[in-house]
């Protein structure tokens, strides 16, 4: 959704477009990530538990602190090349889907990814990571 002017004058509340802004935020933040292999850049958007399931086996709910490490060792042995969105729904419940390229073990590869974003709080928070 692009945000302008029109928006106000349309009658959206403010708080409702600096919404979308942070909603835009932390898709923003994600594609870096999986381009980049920083988790730093969306640990902040982790909940108290948040679920992943990596195609090295990991499968489970994780505190963030755990997410945290793990997705640091994922990214390790998968090492990013590049990362492309395929889809992104924006709402309080979204989710986006994409391509993760990656080297590992001297091969290049893909696997899909599934991200599920909430609202709540007024924070936008990344509650599960799935990638295959």
């Amino acid at each position: 959704m692009t945000i302008s002017r029109a928006n106000i004058f349309a009658g959206e509340p403010v708080q409702e477009i600096r919404n979308q802004k942070k909603e835009l935020q932390i898709f923003s933040d994600i594609e870096k990530t999986f381009s980049s292999g920083n988790i730093s850049l969306i640990s902040g958007y982790f909940p108290s538990q948040i679920y992943l399931s990596l195609s090295s086996g990991i499968n489970g709910f994780y505190s963030s602190n755990q997410a945290f490490y793990i997705l640091q060792d994922f990214f390790q042995f998968y090492q990013p090349i590049a990362f492309k969105f395929t889809q992104r729904s924006e709402s309080e419940n979204g989710f986006a889907t994409g391509t993760f390229s990656f080297e590992y073990k001297n091969k290049k590869g893909t696997a899909q990814v599934f991200i599920s974003v909430e609202y709540s709080g007024a924070k936008w928070k990344i509650s599960l990571i799935t990638i295959k």
